[in-house]
């Protein structure tokens, strides 16, 4: 998260910054100079979470979420009128301004999440080329009818796309990265392969080793080749079996 300070009294600001360094739970904080330098710096970091003084100039900030900050009781009623996320009062304390951010990270939170959903619907619109509204009339009607969709939602390099794990012929890690061949492409997604299969639903995957599972229904067969295990792909891909995968997943095929 990243703070945006802005108070009347440049003691009040540095105090408050001094602060917010100690707690170390925003990764930037950003002193504000002047009322247009604030603005500036909100356009800029439009989810930021702003500490304002409680006057008429800093009240129409633009900044989503901001934690308003004066030195009376009163100035709590004012600031909440203007859609203050939370109130802190001067003299600061440590333990006051830490209770007032965990208040504003539950709602900066809670926006996030419809954030990053706002973008996954976007994304599928453009990848199946249909309206908002029809996408989501369909996912209702299959929540309605208890009925998993056949697809899931994956944020790769290029942003968001959907996969039918039906699709995925073998998932290969690369490091941070796994990258996951489908009948079409390759799609590089930033994940572990543990968390990956229990969003495409590990029934439709093998492991063959710590580095790589297969889509069964893309298998051709195994074979044995100087006493290793590998299973062949129905492209003629190969991928060696370790002793400890191959009992847990391949031994009954």
């Amino acid at each position: 998260m990243i703070a945006l300070v802005f108070l009347q009294s440049l003691s009040q600001q540095q105090a408050l910054v001094d602060i917010l360094r100690k707690i170390n739970i925003f990764s930037q904080i950003f002193e504000a100079e002047s009322t247009g330098h604030c603005l500036a710096l909100a356009e800029k970091h439009p989810n930021s979470i702003g500490f304002y003084s409680v006057a008429q100039s800093s009240r129409n900030l633009a900044s989503r979420y901001w934690i308003a900050v004066g030195e009376k009781d009163h100035e709590a009623l004012l600031a909440f009128q203007h859609n203050a996320s939370s109130f802190v009062i001067h003299p600061f304390d440590d333990e006051q301004v830490a209770q007032a951010i965990y208040r504003v990270q539950d709602k900066y939170h809670y926006y996030e999440r419809g954030y990053q959903f706002n973008l996954l619907v976007e994304g599928l619109c453009k990848q199946y080329g249909v309206t908002e509204s029809a996408l989501l009339a369909t996912l209702r009607r299959q929540l309605s009818q208890h009925k998993e969709p056949s697809v899931v939602g994956i944020r790769s390099e290029n942003g968001w796309c959907c996969l039918d794990p039906a699709e995925i012929k073998w998932i290969e890690a690369a490091g941070d990265y796994m990258c996951v061949q489908t009948l079409s492409e390759n799609i590089v997604v930033r994940t572990t392969l543990c968390d990956l299969l229990k969003r495409l639903g590990e029934q439709h995957f093998k492991r063959c080793n710590r580095s790589v599972a297969v889509n069964a229904k893309h298998v051709a067969h195994l074979e044995q080749k100087y006493n290793q295990q590998r299973v062949i792909m129905q492209g003629g891909e190969a991928f060696k079996i370790t002793h400890k995968y191959y009992y847990q997943f391949w031994q009954t095929r």
